[in-house]
Formats: structure tokens, sequence, C-alpha cells
């Protein structure tokens, strides 16, 4: 066990903490034995995360909660919890993407946290599932044990559990973000990238997913089968034109058409003036093309981008990105959602070189080509197709 050095720490935390969080892990783990490593262990965590500790005034019930989640892990490790029970892995998490592990979910919520929390949740979530979750995790009855009190089947208490810590975690990294909890959570594990259905406008696949990062202050946008490791889209919660409309819907369908409806009262005016009012400071900022060499297809390789000088606010929209925003898209993409984006083709528009930035519906052959004037990279037409 790793102790702490008379240089690390000052004494009050050295000695008079250490006594009694050695008496606190006693008895939280039944084992003298090991209580002074974990009071060790809970004040070397303490000092790593010291920073966290914003009013002096609650450093012991700060600690005290520490030296509980540290605790708990030890009572993980030594088998006293069912720790394949608390698995937290999610779908559509990548490989390589850092997940909650085993018994993290113990870890970070203990008895008290959860009996609080499920509390709050009761009405978020179907009373069958806080059943469960209660039986689970404040009564510590082994899941066969739930299915004979409430008439279930094992199958079916499995399923519940998943769904309830899915909306625990849900809600630690939506309406309980600000929370130390939320915070503590957050900060080992990311937002989680959560699948939705949607469909990818490059693939048409349903395989779009998107997170509301409270640490990056963004809500992204990704397809796990174009841009795996990746955002496709990022839009800023702190940015008084966006975040007003973000904060007010959750849904990721609404999220999208929100943001669809700003972008198309936005950037074609910005564009035709190379114009526009920063949208954080209101300073007057020039609205310009963009080119990224690396990317080859035209749809995505150009853009517009408007950045401030004043403030550093950046915003930006690749071509498909703003045709995307268009109503006659949209429209199509409601009536035919898996229409997704063909080939960019070299064509011409009133004797003018032009790209064709298409979508296609490949069951009704539906379709929509946007036209941009490839010398001023301007919207220039917009056609239905079939």
């Amino acid at each position: 066990m790793l102790r702490l050095q008379e240089a690390d720490v000052d004494q009050s935390w050295n000695e008079q903490e250490r006594r009694r969080l050695t008496r606190l892990c006693a008895v939280l783990t039944g084992d003298p034995a090991a209580a002074e490593d974990l009071a060790q262990e809970t004040l070397l965590e303490a000092w790593r995360i010291r920073h966290r500790l914003v009013d002096p005034t609650g450093r012991g019930p700060w600690l005290d909660a520490i030296a509980r989640n540290v605790c708990r892990r030890w009572r993980v490790r030594r088998g006293r919890l069912a720790a394949r029970e608390l698995s937290c892995d999610r779908p559509g998490d990548l490989p390589g993407t850092r997940q909650a592990g085993p018994d993290e979910m113990a870890a970070l919520l203990d008895h008290e946290e959860l009996v609080d929390l499920l509390d709050r949740v009761l009405s978020l979530v179907p009373a069958e599932t806080r059943a469960v979750l209660v039986a689970r995790y404040v009564e510590e009855l082994a899941p066969q044990e739930i299915a004979r009190r409430l008439a279930l089947t094992p199958e079916a208490v499995s399923m519940r559990l998943t769904r309830g810590r899915a909306k625990i975690r849900e809600l630690l990294e939506s309406e309980l973000a600000e929370e130390p909890l939320a915070q503590v959570w957050v900060g080992r594990h990311g937002a989680a990238w959560r699948p939705t259905r949607l469909s990818c406008a490059t693939c048409g696949r349903r395989t779009t997913h998107m997170r509301r990062d409270r640490g990056a202050g963004e809500v992204q946008l990704r397809c796990e089968t174009c841009e795996p490791g990746g955002v496709a889209s990022a839009w800023r919660l702190d940015n008084p034109a966006l975040g007003v409309h973000l904060a007010a819907v959750s849904r990721p369908s609404a999220v999208v058409d929100r943001m669809a409806t700003w972008c198309q009262g936005w950037w074609p005016a910005a564009i035709a003036t190379g114009r526009a009012a920063c949208t954080r400071c209101a300073a007057d900022v020039t609205v310009a093309p963009y080119e990224r060499p690396d990317v080859p297809e035209p749809r995505t390789r150009w853009g517009w981008h408007a950045g401030c000088p004043a403030c550093g606010e950046v915003l930006s929209t690749s071509l498909l990105g703003l045709a995307l925003s268009f109503p006659q898209a949209r429209r199509l993409r409601s009536m035919r959602p898996q229409a997704h984006a063909v080939p960019t083709r070299h064509t011409e528009h009133a004797g003018r070189p032009a790209f064709e930035v298409g979508l296609r519906d490949d069951v009704s052959g539906d379709g929509l080509d946007v036209l941009v004037d490839v010398a001023t990279m301007r919207l220039v037409a917009v056609v239905a197709t079939r």
C-alpha cells in the first residue's frame, strides 16, 4: 500500500484525519487490520484531487465520501459485491474507448448516494425499474432473490437493471451534471456516446451516435460507420446563439432539427454578404470559404468558416452540412430517412463550373441535388430528382 509522505500533505491531514478515517474504515469494512491502509489510500486519493474541495469547512464529509468509495472498492476486490452484475459496458462504445470497469458504478455510488439518487429519479423511470434498482443496490439482494420477490424471470430482472443503470448514467451526464457525484463520473469516463434512431446523412445507416459532453461544453454527433473515432458535428452549449436552442431539447432528432433551423437562418445570409455578427460577442466577423486539403470528397473538403478576432469564437459548416439544412433536404430525409449523400459530381450551372452535392434514397430513387459554384463556393440552386 502506498504511504503518504510528510512533504506531500499537511500535518492535520496526515495525523488527525488519518486516525479518524482509520476508525471510519474499520467500521465500513469490518476489518480493523485493513483500515489503516484504507485510510492512507483515502488521504492519497484526496490529496490528488484536492483542487475539487472548494469549501475547506466541508473537508470532513468530503473525506468521508472518498473513504466510503475506497472501502467499497476494497470490498469489491474481496468479492463481497457481485461485481459482474454492475458492468457498465455501453452499447456503441468502441474498442479502445475507456469504459467504466465492472466495479466502478458501485465504487462511485455508495449506499447513501444511491438511496438519494434513486429517490430523485423516481419520477423519471418506471416504478418497476426503480423497484429492481432499489432491491439490487440499496438492499443488496441477488438477482435471483429479486426475481422471486417481484415474481419476475431472471431475464426480466437483468433487463430492468440494465435499463436502470443506463438511466442513472444519463442523469449523471445531463440533469445532474453540475453535482459533485456527476462530475466525478464524467471526469472518470467522459460523457457516453449514445445510439440514436437517426440515420447518417453520409452513409444512410442508423449508426448515428450523440453525446452531450458538458466537460467539452458541446453536443456532439458522429456516425460509428463513417467516423468511429471522430466527431462529425459539434455545437457549443455555452454559445448564446446555440445554447438557448440546445438547452430546450434532449431528443437527438429535436437537437438536429433545431440546429438545422438555426443554420439555415444564419449561414446563407452570412455567406451572401461575407460578414456577420459574432454569435458570442456580436463583433463583426468575416465569413469566408475554407478548404481541407486532406479530405478528398468535395462536399466536406470545402465549406464556410467564421472566426471572431475579438472573442475567438469559431463557427464552420461543410457544403454537405449546409445542404442538409435546406428545407428541401430536411423534407426528403423526413420522408426518406435513409437518404444519404452520393459522390459529388462536377457539372455546370449557368455556364459556370459547379459541384453537385447530392442526396439519394436507394429504395425509392428520390433525391436532391444542391449546386455549388466552384469559384465562389456559394450555393446557386436546389433541384429535386427522381
